[in-house]
C-alpha cells in the first residue's frame, strides 16, 4: 500500500502534475519512476489514488483517480499536554497521531516553561506519521498557550478529565461517544492549584493505570483507552 501524501486540494481525476515538496519528495527521496501508485489526501476525508506517469526534476505528473471520502471520526479525541523536552515532545506527536490523536493542545504550565514554540516542525511530523499510518483526517495541532487559557476555552468538548494517579480508570468514565478531551500534567504532576482549576473547570479525576507514566506515554495511553472504547469506523 502506498504512502499518503497531503495537499490542501485534491486535484481533479484524470492527468494531473505536482510540484514543490511533494514532488521533491517523489524524485529524490522515493525515487518514483512511471507506474509507481502514490496516494493523494487532503487530509479532511478526501483520498485519491494515483500512478505515476511521468517524472521530470521539480515536477511529477500523475494519472489520479476519482477521489473517495470518508465521514469525519464519530469521537474525535483532545488530548492536552506541558511539551517534555525536544525530542520526546515530537516523539508524542508523532506516536500520538498512529494512535489516534484528533486533537494535540500543547500548553505551559508553572512546572513547565517555554523552550521555544515549534509549531511548523510539530505540524511537519503530524503530516508524516499520518501518511505513513494512512490517516484519512489530519490531526489539528493547537498552538500552545497557558493552562488557563486552555480550561477557559468554550469550545473544549463537554466529557473532560485530567489524568490523576489512583483515580478511577478512564476506560470506565468516558462515555462510549462523542468528542472527548484528557489533561495530561508535566512530570512532577500539575500544581495544587491547577489541578483545583481543572477540576472546577468540569475536568474528571482519571486513571491512566497502576503505574506512573511519562507526559508522553501518559498521552498516549489517554488516546489508545478512549480509541478502543469508541465505535469502530465504518469500512474503507
Amino acid at each position: 500500500m502506498p504512502a499518503r501524501f497531503f495537499l490542501p486540494e485534491l486535484p481533479t481525476a484524470g492527468a494531473a502534475a505536482v510540484d514543490g515538496e511533494l514532488a521533491h519528495h517523489l524524485v529524490h527521496v522515493l525515487r518514483a519512476r512511471p507506474g509507481d501508485p502514490v496516494r493523494l489526501a487532503d487530509g479532511r476525508g478526501g483520498t485519491a489514488d494515483a500512478v505515476v506517469t511521468a517524472v521530470e526534476r521539480r515536477v511529477v505528473h500523475l494519472q489520479v483517480d476519482p477521489a473517495r471520502r470518508r465521514p469525519a471520526p464519530a469521537r474525535r479525541v483532545h488530548v492536552a499536554f506541558a511539551p517534555p523536552r525536544a525530542t520526546r515532545a515530537e516523539w508524542l506527536f508523532e506516536h500520538g497521531t498512529e494512535v489516534g490523536i484528533d486533537v494535540f493542545h500543547p500548553l505551559w504550565t508553572a512546572r513547565t516553561r517555554p523552550q521555544g514554540e515549534r509549531l511548523e516542525r510539530w505540524l511537519r511530523l503530524v503530516r508524516a506519521a499520518a501518511g505513513q499510518c494512512d490517516r484519512d483526517w489530519l490531526p489539528e495541532v493547537r498552538p500552545v498557550r497557558e493552562l488557563a487559557a486552555f480550561l477557559a476555552d468554550p469550545d473544549l468538548p463537554a466529557a473532560r478529565f485530567v489524568a490523576a494517579p489512583g483515580s478511577p480508570a478512564l476506560a470506565g468514565l468516558a462515555p462510549a461517544s462523542g468528542d472527548v478531551v484528557v489533561l495530561v500534567g508535566p512530570e512532577g504532576g500539575l500544581a495544587a492549584a491547577e489541578l483545583a482549576a481543572a477540576q472546577a473547570g468540569g475536568f474528571r479525576p482519571a486513571g491512566l493505570g497502576p503505574h506512573v507514566l511519562r507526559t508522553e506515554t501518559a498521552a498516549l495511553v489517554a488516546a489508545a483507552l478512549l480509541q478502543g472504547g469508541a465505535a469502530a469506523p465504518p469500512a474503507r
